[in-house]
C-alpha cells in the first residue's frame, strides 16, 4: 500500500547503473536505459568541487535508504562532467535535487531546507493530494458511510501541530483516504471525547479506532496509520515480509489450516484480542494459511514443522523467535504477548525439517529442536557444526563420519552433525568460515576443538577426544583411558 507503485521500479532497475551509499550512479551512457526503466525517480545532481553539495549528500543519502525500503529510486549525477543529463532537467545551479515522472519527461525541483525528512515529505507531497477538509457534521458521516476506511483528524485550527505533522504524512501514502475538520464540536458531535484527535473508521471492525498518545509523534502515527489500513490481522503477503525481516517490525505470525476447526478457533481468538490491542507498541498481527503460496518459505524461514495452528513471536528482523505452546484462550494469549513483549516468552530455534535423522550408522543429524536433548545429554556427544553452502565443509562430513565409526568401536562417545544454514542452536553463534566441533561431556559443559582451517587433522582429533572424554577408550594403542577434566 506504501507507495506500492515504485516497488516495481527497483525490481527493473538497470543493472549497470551501480549503488553507492543507496544512490544509484547515473551517466551519459547509462541515463536512457535508467530514465526508461523507472517512471519514478528521485535525483541528487552535484558538482566533485561543490562545498554544499558535499554538506548536503549525507542527507540525501539518508533519504535514498529510507526510501529505498519503499521500494522507491534515487540517482546521483554529476553535473559538471554530465552536462546534457543536467540541462535535460534544467539544473544551473547545484546541489540540486529532481524529482523525475513519466520517465523523465515531467519533473519538478525541491526548494525545501536542505535535510532528509524535507526532502521525502516534499516528494511525497508533489505524489499524493493528501488529506482533505470537511466543513459539516453530515459530510464527515457521509464519508464514513461510503468509505471501507478511512482517517480523520479533528482540530482547533490549522496551526496545531499534531495536524501539521498528520497533514504532512497524509502525502506518504497512495490510494489511503486521509480527511480533516476543524468544527469545534466534532469529538462530541461524533461520540469523541473532547482530547481524541486523530480517528480511523473501518467498515470492518466493530468500531472506530481511536490514536491514544497524547502528543502525535511520527513513529507512532505511522504505526497507527499502517495497523489499521486493514484489518487488524492481516494476511502473510511480500510486503508483510518486508516489514517482519527488513524492517524490524514485531510480529505476531499465526500459521493455520482453516479447514479445521480448531485453527479456526485459534485464528478468532487472536483476532479478537488484535482488535483491542494498543497500536502504540507497533506490534503487528499476521496469519498465515496453508492455502498461501508463501506458507512453505514461511514456515521454513521460523523453522517449525509440527503442524497448525501454530503461534510465533518474531523480533529483529525475524532472527529472535518465541513460540506459543499453550490453549487458544484469551488469558494465555494475553500472557503470552505481554511475555513477549518483555522477552519473557519461551525462545524458538529455527530447526530443518528431517525425513531421517541419521546421517551414518554412528553419526545423528541435530536439528534446532532435538539439539538440546543432546547438549543437556550426560553422555559425551562430538558435534561438528557446518555450513551447508560451503562446499568445504561439506566434502569433510565422510571423514569425520570415518572417524565417529573407529571411536564408536572402543567407546561410548556419540556423535552428531549441525547445520548452521538450516538451523538455530541455543548456545552457538560462533562464526562458520571454518567447520567448528566441540565435546560435550552433561550439563552444557563443553571443550572446543581448535582448528584453523578447513580440513580434518585425523589423528589430532582423535587424541583430542580421548584427551577431554570422560569415557574409557578400549584400544591396544593407549589401554584404558579416563580424563575426568
Amino acid at each position: 500500500m506504501f507507495l506500492q507503485f515504485f516497488v516495481l521500479s527497483l525490481f527493473v532497475l538497470y543493472a549497470q547503473a551501480k549503488e553507492e551509499n543507496d544512490l544509484h550512479v547515473v551517466f551519459d551512457k547509462n541515463s536512457k536505459q535508467f530514465f526508461e526503466k523507472n517512471e519514478v525517480s528521485m535525483i541528487f545532481f552535484y558538482t566533485p568541487q561543490c562545498g554544499h553539495c558535499e554538506r548536503f549528500q549525507p542527507e540525501v543519502e539518508k533519504a535514498a535508504k529510507q526510501l529505498k525500503e519503499e521500494g522507491f529510486v534515487f540517482a546521483k549525477v554529476d553535473g559538471h562532467n554530465y552536462k546534457d543529463i543536467a540541462k535535460q532537467f534544467e539544473v544551473t545551479g547545484y546541489p540540486s535535487v529532481i524529482l523525475s515522472q513519466e520517465h523523465g519527461k515531467k519533473y519538478k525541483k525541491f526548494e525545501g531546507p536542505r535535510t532528509s525528512d524535507s526532502v521525502i515529505m516534499w516528494m511525497y507531497e508533489q505524489l499524493n493530494e493528501g488529506t482533505k477538509e470537511l466543513k459539516t457534521i453530515q459530510q464527515i458521516k457521509d464519508k464514513i458511510s461510503q468509505s471501507q476506511l478511512m482517517y480523520l483528524y479533528m482540530a482547533q485550527n490549522d496551526e496545531d501541530r499534531g495536524f501539521r505533522r498528520y497533514k504532512d504524512y497524509s502525502h506518504a501514502y497512495e490510494n489511503l483516504e486521509f480527511y480533516h475538520t476543524f468544527l469545534e464540536n466534532a469529538q462530541l458531535e461524533l461520540g469523541f471525547g473532547p482530547t481524541d484527535s486523530l480517528v480511523a473508521f473501518k467498515k470492518y471492525d466493530k468500531s472506530p479506532v481511536v490514536y491514544q498518545p497524547k502528543q502525535i509523534k511520527v513513529a507512532d502515527l505511522k504505526a497507527f496509520i499502517e495497523t489499521n489500513w486493514f484489518q487488524r490481522l492481516q494476511e502473510y503477503n511480500e510486503d508483510v515480509a518486508k516489514k517482519i525481516f527488513k524492517q524490524d517490525r514485531s510480529t505476531l505470525i499465526l500459521l493455520v489450516d482453516e479447514t479445521q476447526m480448531k485453527d479456526r478457533n485459534a485464528h478468532d481468538a487472536l483476532k479478537s484480542i488484535s482488535l483491542d490491542h494498543p497500536h502504540e507498541d507497533h506490534l503487528l498481527f499476521i496469519k498465515c494459511s496453508v492455502t498461501n503460496q508463501l506458507f512453505p518459505e514461511l514456515q521454513k524461514q521460523i523453522g517449525d514443522f509440527s503442524g497448525t495452528p501454530a503461534l510465533f513471536g518474531l523480533q529483529k528482523y525475524g532472527v529472535y523467535k518465541y513460540k506459543f505452546n499453550q490453549a487458544f484462550t484469551k488469558q494465555n494469549l494475553d500472557q503470552f504477548i505481554l511475555d513477549f513483549k518483555n522477552g519473557k516468552a519461551q525462545k524458538h530455534y529455527k530447526s530443518q525439517k528431517l525425513d531421517n535423522p541419521i546421517y551414518s550408522e554412528n553419526v545423528e543429524i541435530l536439528t534446532g529442536n532435538s539439539y538440546q536433548r543432546i547438549i543437556n545429554s550426560p553422555e559425551d556427544w562430538v558435534v561438528f557444526y557446518y555450513n551447508s553452502f560451503d562446499s568445504e565443509h561439506l566434502t569433510l562430513l565422510p571423514e569425520y563420519a570415518e572417524i565417529a565409526k573407529q571411536l564408536a568401536q572402543i567407546s561410548k562417545v556419540k556423535f552428531a552433525i549441525a547445520d548452521v544454514t538450516q538451523n538455530e542452536f541455543s548456545d552457538f553463534s560462533d562464526p562458520t568460515d571454518i567447520y567448528k566441533i566441540r565435546l560435550y561431556k552433561g550439563n552444557k559443559n563443553y571443550t572446543k576443538f581448535i582448528q584453523k582451517v578447513n580440513k580434518i587433522q585425523r589423528e589430532r582429533l582423535i587424541n583430542f577426544i580421548k584427551e577431554h572424554s570422560n569415557h574409557e577408550f578400549h584400544d591396544d594403542r593407549k589401554g584404558n583411558h579416563r580424563d575426568d577434566l
